[in-house]
């Protein structure tokens, strides 16, 4: 008797209601419904993103040292995992034997289905002992849709005992596959019920396809396969990789390149057709055997070979002219460098709560924002900022007051930077970014900060001994349970009443008039979701909310929340309903500002109020909470908004430096 195989569980064999009549539609409906879910499959990949960077790290590691990344799967997993790893040889000049792959059945399961070769648990075992498996060396990525497939469970467990690394890819969580304890990296793509219900060659397979595509790619970036966003691997083994062979070398090296045709050809052929070893050569005005050793004792990695010979930049840039400024928040990262001769550099990068993305991730996107400005800055000509020795440095980072943060993160921020520059590094909350720039610019004696943005949180500070010392915080309990009057709390908010309203007309009766939005706000939701109020009902909001990227910006759901709040902003002088949600959330404000005040007794006529964050710019919630707390008696002595803290700080910074 065959067994039973139960799939209701699995993500990948659900149905989606999105497409239910997909059978009904026209061609062109057909195809948008298709396009509007395979658009999803970007989002899901994102989830994965550390576990994938994970994962391309312990490949790259033993990739450089001569081991195989051996793929395994079945059917259409088993093809793609072919496809990724025929690919990476030619694309980047790597050894055919280091990626190999095997599909369930051999390869004639590539063109024709073989029937029961999935099951094959020994089948798999043989397989993989052809292959004289290294477990110090070797690494093994088995692909299932279902996460459930015998022949690559069989796989993982297998190249697990040999001490393999070992790297899952399923479309489903939790599944067999991340259960067993056989995957030390598990990338679980969850794209969800397929267009057609079962066929994992739709968005199990795109979402499949992307996470092998980062991983291949990942691991060539890391071993050196590329110089910047270019392959500089690549042999020039035919007329049309020697012209692409030379453009790349004239990219690269601009000015320094040979003149001459003929002697960039012979430099070529010398370097035996070797793009990386003929830049290398020429940048470093150095012999091919020199540059071969710099490249060899670098891990073949171009960008370190010449990072290592850029000594002469200390010497321009050793003026100390400059300092930065970087306001490392939970939505972005924006660095600011100035000059005193009136220099500006501006960069950003992505989240970088310290709470959310961990040390690694905060100082990673510290850095990436930091490039950038300096890259921008008419001072200098991309030249890593780690070489450059500013007079004063302020990182003012979201998350740092959490318990062990600092002790884990100095370190790591302190090593960025220049050594001259180190001793005059300055770590924070990047509310303290705020509070000690507009307290030495009014002379107050404290200072209340409060930020309003995806979340919500105010603090106090108090100048004691000529310095300011904070005091006190309120809110700032992240959304499952506070920020009442940010951009999320304004935003759930407004949600919930078009929800209601999606709801009151999917209530009426079949056949009656569906009937325009009794408010304003909730047509622009409407249309910001990209829903339109049909004929006859169901109005599906609450599907596209969770579900679909539509205008929004985001694919973190709270972020997504957010970013509704500004649809109620521009609603506000329309719509008596954004109105009201606007006072709510402003009255939310003034309870956390007034517990502050009341507690701390703070006197407010020598306070300075500083509104930061991006919900805070608006004037008209700006107006609105300036007006609740002049009615709820509380009057300070000076209110300032600050839409670029990064900006404000490196100007006080400036100054403190005797350069403003």
């Amino acid at each position: 008797m065959t067994p039973t195989i139960v799939l209701d569980g699995l993500q990948t064999e659900s149905r989606n209601t999105n497409s239910s009549e997909i059978d009904k539609v026209s061609t062109l409906d057909l195809c948008r419904i298709i396009n509007k879910e395979d658009a999803t499959v970007a989002t899901a990949v994102n989830n994965c993103l550390p576990v994938i960077a994970e994962a391309i790290d312990a490949l790259a590691n033993r990739v450089r040292q001569g081991g195989r990344v051996i793929y395994v799967g079945a059917g259409t997993s088993g093809r793609l995992g072919v496809v990724d790893a025929s690919e990476i040889p030619p694309t980047y000049s790597a050894r055919s034997e280091q990626f190999v792959a095997l599909i369930a059945g051999g390869d004639a399961a590539l063109r024709f289905a073989q029937e029961g070769a999935e099951d094959d648990v020994m089948a798999a075992v043989t397989d993989l002992k052809a292959l004289n498996m290294d477990g110090h060396l070797d690494c093994l990525i088995g692909i299932a849709a279902s996460g459930r497939t015998p022949y690559v469970l069989r796989c993982l467990s297998f190249a697990k005992s040999l001490g393999c690394v070992t790297i899952g890819v399923a479309c489903c969580e939790p599944s067999a596959m991340s259960k067993e304890g056989n995957v030390d990296h598990m990338i679980s793509v969850v794209t969800g019920p397929e267009v057609v219900t079962g066929s994992t060659r739709m968005k199990a397979g795109t979402g499949t396809k992307m996470a092998l595509n980062m991983l291949s790619t990942g691991v060539m970036i890391k071993v050196g396969k590329t110089y910047g966003n270019m392959m500089i691997d690549v042999r020039s083994s035919n007329l049309k990789l020697q012209q692409r062979s030379k453009n790349i070398i004239r990219t690269i090296c601009g000015e320094k390149t040979p003149d001459a045709e003929e002697e960039l050809e012979k430099l070529l052929a010398s370097c035996g057709g070797s793009v990386k070893l003929a830049v290398a050569t020429i940048l470093l005005e150095t012999t091919i055997p020199v540059a071969k050793r710099r490249l060899d004792d670098a891990g073949g990695v171009l960008t370190d070979v010449l990072q290592s010979s850029k000594p002469q930049y200390t010497k321009r840039l050793n003026t100390g002219d400059f300092v930065l400024c970087v306001d490392a928040g939970g939505s972005k990262c924006s660095a600011v460098i100035l000059g005193k001769n009136g220099e500006l550099g501006q960069g950003e990068a992505g989240e970088c709560n310290v709470s959310n993305v961990g040390p690694e991730g905060a100082v990673s996107a510290i850095s990436f924002a930091i490039q950038r400005a300096v890259d921008s800055c008419s001072a200098f000509k991309e030249e890593p900022f780690e070489l450059i020795p500013f007079q004063s440095i302020w990182i003012g980072l979201a998350g740092y007051d959490r318990p062990n943060i600092m002790n884990r993160i100095n370190p790591l921020l302190s090593n960025l930077f220049h050594p001259e520059a180190r001793s005059e590094l300055k770590i924070t909350n990047d509310i303290e970014l705020l509070a000690n720039t507009v307290a030495d610019q009014n002379s107050v004696d404290s200072v209340v900060v409060l930020v309003a943005g995806t979340g919500s949180i105010a603090m106090s500070f108090e100048r004691q001994d000529g310095r300011l010392e904070r005091t006190g915080r309120s809110g700032g309990w992240g959304h499952v349970l506070g920020d009442d009057g940010s951009g999320y709390g304004i935003g759930r908010q407004a949600l919930r009443l078009s929800l209601e309203s999606a709801d009151e007309i999917n209530l009426r009766k079949e056949g009656e008039r569906a009937g325009d939005c009794e408010d304003p706000l909730v047509q622009k939701i409407f249309d910001y979701f990209g829903v339109k109020v049909p004929p006859e009902p169901p109005i599906n909001l609450l599907n596209q909310i969770l579900s679909d990227q539509g205008n929004q910006e985001s694919s973190n759901p709270t972020k997504r929340i957010a970013e509704v709040a500004r649809v109620v902003v521009d609603s506000s002088s329309s719509s008596k309903k954004a109105m009201e949600l606007l006072k709510e959330g402003s009255r939310s404000l003034v309870r956390i500002v007034s517990s502050l005040i009341s507690n701390w007794r703070i006197e407010t006529s020598r306070t300075s109020l500083v509104l930061a964050g991006g919900l805070l710019q608006s004037e008209v919630y700006q107006l609105t909470l300036i007006n609740d707390l002049v009615s709820a008696g509380i009057n300070f002595g000076h209110v300032q908004a600050v839409p670029q803290p990064a900006l404000m700080a490196a100007k006080y910074l400036l100054g403190k430096c005797g350069w403003d």
